[in-house]
């Protein structure tokens, strides 16, 4: 079981980026190398707990074709032909399937009341699920700062946006990519990613809120 100390917290903060950079760009082979060639799968910045992340984290150090990821990658993501993981909220949680719904908003005013605003240079929604890492590597981050300061332990915050913005939908999400992702790559990232999010689930209580998905 994960203790709640500001290490915990760091290196959940660190492996939410790395989700962020993985999720949200195609890798380049520099990315790519920083995986392979560095530390990051023998020192994971945080205990593995459950066999869902370990998995993943041996999947991605498989090495393979730069090409062949970032066809995976747009294939899942991008287009132009129907999205093997689509990787926005709004598409799994209003019966349209399309971008910017409510849920969009909905996030996006969450963020707003920690001082983010989303600003990639592109007109893009934000409840990406690379985005919503992003996120959440700052709620982790100033859980830390707070843990540091006074050893006081405030994670409401993170336990409402994960119970009510994330654990919804994302399991689905990550599903259907670990199903349809052709590499071992993004297999592992998605196996990363659930085992993730129970970490984080566990650590702040949140809840997995059964509600209608539509994809």
């Amino acid at each position: 079981m994960l203790e709640k100390n500001s290490q915990t917290f760091i290196g959940l903060s660190l492996v939410s980026r790395f989700l962020y950079r993985s999720l949200h760009q195609a890798p380049t082979q520099e990315f790519l190398n920083s995986i392979y060639d560095d530390k990051i799968v023998n020192d994971w910045p945080v205990e593995v707990t459950n066999s869902t992340l370990s998995d993943g984290i041996s999947l991605i150090t498989s090495k393979a074709q730069l090409t062949d990821i970032n066809a995976d990658f747009a294939n899942l993501f991008v287009g132009p032909n129907t999205l093997g993981a689509a990787p926005w909220a709004s598409v799994y949680l209003n019966e349209e399937q399309t971008t910017f719904g409510i849920q969009t908003l909905d996030i996006r005013f969450f963020y707003a009341q920690f001082g983010v605003e989303v600003d990639t240079g592109e007109r893009e929604p934000d409840d990406h699920i690379g985005l919503i890492f992003s996120f959440i590597a700052h709620l982790c981050e100033c859980i830390a700062e707070q843990l540091e300061s006074d050893e006081t332990l405030e994670v409401i915050p993170l336990t409402t946006f994960l119970s009510e913005h994330v654990l919804t939908w994302a399991p689905r999400m990550l599903q259907l990519m670990s199903k349809n992702a052709e590499t071992e790559f993004y297999q592992g990232i998605a196996l990363i990613a659930e085992g993730t999010l129970r970490q984080l689930a566990q650590l702040a209580q949140a809840k997995y809120l059964i509600v209608p998905l539509y994809r």
